[in-house]
């Protein structure tokens, strides 16, 4: 999993590079990687309306959404496992003896 920054140190560096900052010192200063400064960068100009793409609002929606359908997709496949369990179950015939 990826690491995660505080969105407070992601302004700050943003501000920087674009007062005249370098990306790769403040990486090198930070601990931080280049792409991942020139990252926040890019997505903060998608932000902005400077470059198109997803906005950070619309990435979270998005990523919430594909969760939640993977966990339905799961319980999905699980009632179709018990599904046909219970048919199969159904179709056996009834033991000797039984008053089904």
């Amino acid at each position: 999993m990826p690491k995660s920054y505080p969105p407070e140190l992601r302004h700050r560096v943003i501000e920087l590079c674009r007062a005249g900052g370098r990306p790769r010192k403040l990486a090198d200063d930070l601990g931080v990687s280049e792409a991942t400064i020139y990252r926040w960068i890019a997505q903060d100009e998608v932000d902005h309306g400077l470059r198109p793409g997803l906005h950070s609002a619309e990435q979270a929606e998005l990523s919430a959404a594909k969760a939640r359908m993977r966990e339905l997709e799961a319980e999905l496949e699980l009632t179709r496992k018990a599904s046909a369990l219970f048919s199969e179950e159904k179709d056996r015939p009834a033991p000797k003896g039984s008053t089904r």
